[in-house]
C-alpha cells in the first residue's frame, strides 16, 4: 500500500513554506543558548562569547559560522575582531512567514475535511 497522495502534497507544501534549515539551526541546544546570551549582552566578540560557554572556542566559531550562514547572526569585522549580534528582523521575519504559511495550509486542510 502506497502513501496517500495528500500526505505526500502535504509534506511538500510544508518543505516549500517552512524554512527547515532556519529552525534546525535556530533551535540546537547550544546555539540557543548562545542567542540568549547575544540577546542579553547584545554584541559580542567570539573570546567575549567562548568565555561564557563550555566549549572550545573553534566550536563556537563554528555554531556562529553555521548561524551566520541562516541570518540568525550578523557578522562585523572591526579591526582584527568579529562581532556578531542577533539579526532580529530577519529572525521575527521567518517566524511571521512560517506562521503566515501554516495558517493558509490549515485552511486548506479544513477546507478539503469539509
Amino acid at each position: 500500500m502506497g502513501i496517500n497522495k495528500n500526505v505526500i502534497a502535504c509534506g511538500q507544501s510544508l518543505n516549500e513554506n517552512i524554512n527547515f534549515d532556519f529552525y534546525k539551526t535556530l533551535f540546537d541546544p547550544v546555539r540557543s543558548d548562545i542567542l540568549i546570551y547575544l540577546v542579553s549582552y547584545g554584541k559580542k566578540n567570539i573570546k567575549e562569547i567562548s568565555e561564557k560557554f563550555t566549549q572550545d572556542r573553534s566550536v563556537i566559531s563554528k555554531h556562529l559560522d553555521l548561524m551566520h550562514r541562516y541570518g540568525i547572526v550578523l557578522k562585523e569585522k572591526q579591526g582584527r575582531n568579529v562581532y556578531y549580534e542577533i539579526n532580529s528582523s530577519f529572525i521575527m521575519e521567518q517566524f511571521e512567514k512560517t506562521t503566515v504559511n501554516i495558517k493558509k495550509l490549515l485552511k486548506l486542510s479544513d477546507q478539503k475535511a469539509k
